[in-house]
């Protein structure tokens, strides 16, 4: 077995520009090991699966690799070399063959494919989802975890298959919540902060940089939601416990149902109405809605039924608080989802605040971002509006706004409170995934 520089030199003695790949490839895999010494699985298919193919689709690939293959059979012989059989002969298997051969249209799919069959692909815990725009925190934990998966498969602990996922996400939480090196947080705790740093800062906006920046210690530490609540969404979850909620023949919410939850809104009291059904009263169609959007409710042929999510909130507020947070943020939806964001943070910086004042910062917001529409027409002050008024609507149907239409202002409840800071701390852990490599 070599080391580094007599392997180099083997190769160099046969071909000089193969030599220069592989060492090239071998530094970069290294900069972001897992381990000092230790070469991973994780790794070497993060470099043939992940930076070598999307490093040669770039403009200039094509002149810094003249053959994707011939680059990667260079990567293969070194490690074979470095005592790295297996590992050389993932590089020239024909998972890794395909993927190079690949177009934007199957590429994903193939990448996707062959994470999750090597069963060293992270999962996502419960308190995060992987980003593949992480910093350096992340791509070392992320290996870290792949390392871990490796060596547990190696010793019997885990299945090869990837189908024992909860003991998979148990050793991914045991990692995050072990100390970081200096002892002073978890590395949870020191990726949040990376996380929190590329948030406040990686923005194009000036006028958002400044609102999140204001809001960083709010974020970095978990909501507080002791005490708050959501009567309304609390009382339309209670009536489908067990077999749910009995719909009438047209589908709507039963009558005495209706009257119950539009006595305890104050959408309802603002827009009294002399009708007994769903259809007269919006806001109850509306928080019908939004509860069946945050996989709360579904509906079973004549009946409005918990989900599984649903059953684990419905008797605990503070549960609910985050689940509501959690599930109020578009991420996949990244136009709407700066809206939001701009919404919430306007809010939590002021106690109360006009609509227009809300809608202004919206708009700055999307003219220094160049939001366009699908035509390419700038988003401008009209959409502002549109969207920013379609939202306040959503959190007032929920009480989490509280209104005074007279004076145009509105405000957070202290239950909206909780529902913000739990929705962008939800955009900073669950960010909208755009490529799916780890």
């Amino acid at each position: 077995m070599h080391d580094l520089d007599s392997a180099l030199e083997v190769i160099r003695r046969r071909d000089d520009t193969a030599a220069k790949h592989a060492h090239a490839l071998w530094q970069v895999m290294r900069a972001t090991a897992a381990h000092p010494t230790k070469v991973t699985r994780y790794e070497v298919q993060q470099m043939v699966w992940g930076t070598l193919p999307l490093a040669a689709r770039r403009r200039d690939g094509a002149d810094a690799f003249a053959d994707v293959h011939d680059t990667c059979a260079a990567f293969a012989e070194l490690l074979d070399l470095l005592g790295h059989t297996a590992y050389a002969d993932l590089c020239r298997d024909e998972t890794t063959r395909a993927i190079l051969d690949a177009d934007e249209t199957t590429y994903r799919t193939l990448v996707e494919r062959a994470w999750r069959d090597s069963g060293v692909q992270p999962p996502n815990p419960p308190t995060l989802t992987w980003s593949d725009r992480g910093g350096d925190v992340e791509q070392a934990l992320r290996a870290a975890a792949g390392r871990m998966l490796e060596e547990a498969i190696d010793a019997g602990t885990l299945r090869a298959d990837g189908t024992d996922e909860p003991e998979r996400v148990e050793l991914v939480m045991r990692l995050l919540m072990s100390p970081e090196t200096e002892g002073n947080d978890t590395w949870f705790g020191k990726l949040l902060d990376e996380r929190l740093d590329l948030w406040t800062r990686g923005r194009g906006s000036q006028t958002r940089r400044e609102l999140l920046v204001r809001l960083r210690p709010e974020v970095r530490r978990p909501p507080e939601a002791a005490g708050h609540d959501l009567p309304a969404l609390e009382s339309l979850l209670d009536a489908c416990r067990a077999r749910g909620a009995r719909l009438t023949d047209h589908g709507y919410l039963p009558t005495d149902l209706v009257a119950d939850l539009a006595a305890i809104m104050p959408a309802c009291r603002e827009n009294p109405s002399t009708g007994r059904g769903e259809t007269r009263w919006p806001p109850v169609r509306l928080l019908r809605e939004l509860a069946v959007d945050m996989g709360l409710v579904e509906q079973v042929g004549r009946r409005l039924c918990l989900t599984d999510r649903g059953a684990t909130v419905v008797d605990d507020p503070d549960a609910l608080l985050m689940a509501v947070g959690e599930a109020i943020v578009a991420l996949d939806r990244p136009a709407l989802a700066v809206i939001q964001e701009v919404t919430f943070a306007a809010l939590l910086l002021e106690d109360r605040m006009s609509p227009d004042r809300i809608f202004a910062k919206i708009t700055h917001v999307l003219d220094e971002e160049q939001w366009t529409d699908p035509a390419g027409a700038p988003l401008g002050a009209a959409h502002a509006e549109k969207v920013g008024s379609w939202f306040l609507r959503r959190l007032r149907t929920l009480d989490a706004l509280d209104a005074d239409w007279t004076a145009r202002r509105v405000g957070l409840t202290d239950a909206g409170i909780s529902i913000a800071r739990w929705a962008l701390r939800t955009r900073v852990l669950f960010p909208q995934a755009t490529v799916a490599l780890p």
